[in-house]
């Protein structure tokens, strides 16, 4: 069977997409007349292809030529007319939206499944009812739900880098000893980022500890460093991040937000030594990455959403005003952020393994 996901906008929601992937891939049920598992191939925008292209159940993938937010009709018909050729046997659309699910009509795959509403039900031969806001599943169950899979059957989702590409990455930005990422972006709003102060904190906790363990500082080693990931947007705050921390250390802090492709930042987190970071997009790649992740949370609740990962450690104070799920806090004191103290989360950092 030749299946088409056609992916989300977010990467976040690309990574918990995974285990739907993984579980299409696994079912025997699918497999092609020569035993094979079937072959799964991706439809994503270009902010989420990436996330694909590091899981092995993935056939291939394809980076779609829209415009987000726009209908673009033609060229959606365009696009599918082109994939008609491929042979798939369904198509399952992860997003939403009338837009995700016209290639697949204009493609006329025989099975094309995905939630109902946005005027969309039409062009799906197996729509399904969307659950109401009140009553949605874990994402990974939300998108499981697509391939008829309960919640046993879905595995955590798994991203694979090799050491080649560790290395490299590793080398190509001059990383020396082991080095911790804070990941301090939230693409949602304010609500979700945690002050810079408190990421300075860990970050020169994590590196005077390292310091102190290798004997103090020697001149001209670099034991430990601190790496800060993100996109252009979060480059402006992770400057200030690294601005707050000891004068003495800011030497070992690397800005690498907006400096790097989502590749590259995959590679990078996937060679790091720990991951601090909000609830974002790049909290669950490091956690399919199956990296010791910190996971900070404020308006957005880690029963939803958690770090897909046994490991991972979520900081979250549960305060009777959280979650709100709002972009900025609805009371102006933020303060299911800024009461989470860095000692918190540096204690737990840096227990011995």
């Amino acid at each position: 069977m030749r299946i088409l996901i056609i992916a989300p906008n977010w990467i976040g929601d690309a990574v918990m997409s995974l285990s739907l992937l993984q579980a299409l891939h696994a079912d025997a049920s699918l497999n092609n007349a020569d035993g094979s598992p079937c072959e799964i191939h991706v439809l994503a925008p270009p902010v989420t292809a990436p996330v694909y292209q590091f899981t092995p159940t993935v056939k291939s993938v394809q980076v779609e030529p829209f415009v987000h937010g726009k209908l673009q009709w033609g060229l959606r018909r365009q696009v599918g007319r082109a994939l008609a050729i491929e042979g798939f046997d369904r198509a399952i659309m992860l997003p939403n939206s009338l837009k995700s699910a016209l290639v697949p009509f204009f493609a006329r795959i025989p099975q094309r499944v995905g939630y109902d509403g946005e005027l969309r039900t039409a062009v799906l031969t197996h729509p399904l009812p969307k659950p109401s806001k009140l009553n949605k599943p874990p994402m990974i169950q939300w998108y499981g739900d697509l391939g008829g899979y309960p919640k046993h059957q879905l595995a955590n989702p798994v991203l694979v880098v090799s050491d080649k590409q560790r290395q490299e990455v590793v080398r190509e930005f001059g990383l020396q000893g082991e080095f911790l990422v804070l990941a301090p972006g939230a693409e949602f709003g304010p609500a979700k980022r945690w002050p810079a102060p408190h990421f300075a904190a860990v970050g020169r906790d994590y590196l005077l500890a390292h310091q102190a363990n290798s004997g103090g500082p020697t001149r001209g080693a670099i034991s430990s460093q601190v790496v800060l990931l993100g996109g252009p947007k979060d480059a402006e705050f992770s400057q200030q991040i690294r601005s707050l921390m000891p004068a003495g250390l800011q030497a070992q802090v690397q800005v690498l937000a907006g400096k790097t492709s989502l590749p590259q930042a995959i590679s990078l987190m996937a060679a790091a030594k720990a991951l601090v970071t909000n609830d974002s997009g790049l909290m669950h790649v490091g956690a399919a990455l199956n990296v010791k992740v910190h996971a900070v949370y404020g308006s957005s609740s880690p029963h939803h959403t958690p770090p897909l990962n046994p490991s991972a450690k979520v900081h979250y104070l549960q305060l009777d005003c959280s979650p709100c799920y709002q972009r900025e806090c609805p009371l102006g004191h933020t303060d299911c952020l800024n009461k989470l103290l860095p000692d918190q989360v540096s204690q737990a950092l840096l227990l011995p393994q």
